[in-house]
């Protein structure tokens, strides 16, 4: 019967933790009288309201299981199937001690808590079944250790979480996929445990699905380092991976499959804050900074693990951008409140990955600022813009000139064009220059009839009439002096200066174009 779907099924990386010898305290060896025997030994110690009591095995867990722990081990050591797949991640002795009884050093060493010695031993092993097995205990130690220190410290940095074991690891556990006389062994297990579940191909198919099971727990370990705030080390890990030398298409596949739950949730995360934006629009900004919120770190803690190119980390980052805008989008042109919309899209703008969405996104942030430039006006720079106070500017450019006709009738012809432009005002600003126009007017007029009088006044005197001339000119120059003083084109002087400020008009006079519907002495 193939068992292709069962090996290795949810690995994760507390497989050494949850390992049912190391729970039970018990050897890879372990016959049906010894479970029976420790279990017996867990009800005894249950009646007199005891612990299981620590381990005195390789190893030994910290804290040490309890009850239900211990008795779960035992429970899947009954199931040949999932014992075979928990020997392959436990110590082997070096002899069949359990039909010899052969004394293992450096299991002895393990059990003692002298990991050097051990190793040592290990890497000075017999020739045979001893060395083969010692390659094995190896990448066992150095794996365990890695995935014990990750959990203790949460970290796969520059410490024995990150280069000191990770790499021995799955140097050893290379070795032990490329070392035939080590499945020889597997395959002698599950002939021994005689079940209609493990033929013949059993330790062909545990080699075969082995690196992915492999990479699967080493990227699992990465990627929830980098996304529990230690970018660095989970950087340093998949360094490691990538450069192990196992296959790449499955170390991208385990990365995939590590990163799927945070990617999935994600998109679940942009889908339906777009699904309630909506149906919401005027609240679809608070949809947008919660997909923010929730997703910025995320992004950058999948970025530390997967390359910036990875196509899977690309779409990620283009679909929670692009959803953030679809928001944005729904919300300005609901409320018109293009500060808002403009700030929320400045922030999505560098999620984006792809130049095709950061395009579009920056289209809309060109977009926005124009709105809100339009949208408030020019003059107090506070109150929102009346579409009907518009103040227009007439300009002029593109002058071109060239001569036309035969001599003697050759002519100078000039060509422009004109734009007008507006510039938004709001009702008390047009009010405001309004009235100081016709008070600059009344000023002027009021003037002139004060001369007037004292003209006329002078003449019926008798004066000489260079005198009242005189003044009546004096007076027709100063109004036309008060009138350019108070109002360029409608607008208050001071009001008019800042009309180049305005960036449409400021591009435009850096284009060349000049106030003014046409040029100066054009026909």
């Amino acid at each position: 019967m193939s068992t292709t779907t069962a090996f290795f099924a949810g690995i994760e990386p507390d497989l050494y933790r949850r390992n049912p010898f190391r729970i039970a305290d018990l050897s890879v060896h372990a016959t049906a009288r010894d479970i029976r025997r420790r279990t017996e030994e867990l009800r005894v110690k249950a009646r007199l309201g005891a612990g299981a009591g620590p381990g005195s095995g390789p190893l030994p867990p910290d804290p040490p299981p309890d009850q239900d722990a211990v008795q779960e081990a035992l429970q899947r050591l009954r199931d040949p199937l999932r014992r075979l797949e928990d020997e392959l991640f436990w110590f082997w002795p070096a002899h069949n001690a359990a039909v010899q009884g052969v004394r293992d050093e450096a299991l002895e060493a393990l059990r003692e808590g002298r990991i050097d010695d051990a190793e040592r031993l290990w890497n000075d092993p017999a020739p045979g079944r001893a060395a083969a097995v010692a390659e094995h205990n190896l990448a066992v130690l150095a794996h365990a250790r890695a995935l014990d220190a990750h959990a203790l410290v949460d970290t796969a940095a520059e410490g024995p979480g990150a280069r000191g074991l990770w790499e021995p690891a799955l140097r050893h556990w290379r070795s032990v996929l490329a070392t035939d006389a080590f499945w020889d062994l597997v395959a002698a297990r599950a002939r021994e445990a005689d079940d209609p579940r493990l033929g013949p191909g059993t330790a062909g198919e545990l080699r075969e699905r082995l690196p992915a099971a492999l990479m699967t727990v080493a990227a699992q370990v990465a990627v929830r380092t980098s996304l529990g705030g230690d970018h660095r080390g989970g950087s340093a890990l998949a360094a490691v991976i990538h450069t192990s030398g196992f296959d790449a298409a499955t170390v991208d596949a385990a990365f995939r499959e590590a990163a799927a739950p945070e990617t999935n949730r994600l998109r679940a995360l942009g889908q339906s804050a777009l699904d309630r934006a909506g149906a919401s629009p005027e609240t679809a900004c608070d949809e947008a900074r919660r997909v923010l919120e929730h997703s910025e770190s995320t992004l950058e803690a999948l970025g530390a693990v997967l390359p910036p190119t990875h196509p899977l980390l690309e779409g990620i980052r283009d679909e929670i951008a692009e959803r953030v805008q679809q928001c944005t989008v729904l919300y300005g042109n609901k409320t018109k409140d293009w500060a808002t919309a403009e700030e929320i899209l400045e922030r999505a703008e560098p999620l984006a990955a792809t130049v095709t969405i950061k395009s579009r996104i920056r289209k809309n942030i060109d977009t926005v600022g124009e709105n809100r430039l339009y949208a408030t006006c020019w003059f107090c720079r506070e109150n929102p813009a009346d579409e009907d106070a518009a103040y227009e500017k007439k300009m002029h450019g593109d002058v071109q000139q060239q001569v036309v006709g035969y001599y003697p009738a050759r002519q100078i012809q000039t060509t422009w064009r004109k734009l007008t432009a507006r510039v938004p005002r709001c009702d008390a600003c047009a009010a405001a220059h309004k009235d100081r126009g016709r008070k600059v007017t009344g000023l002027g007029c009021g003037a002139n009839v004060v001369v007037l009088v004292v003209a006329v006044a002078l003449i019926a005197a008798g004066a000489p009439p260079l005198l009242p001339i005189g003044l009546i000119f004096l007076d027709v120059i100063g109004f036309f002096v008060v009138m350019a003083s108070g109002n360029v084109d409608g607008l208050p002087k001071q009001a008019h200066a800042t009309l180049g400020e305005w960036p449409p008009i400021r591009e435009q006079l850096a284009a060349g174009w000049q106030f003014g519907e046409k040029p100066p002495n054009a026909g």
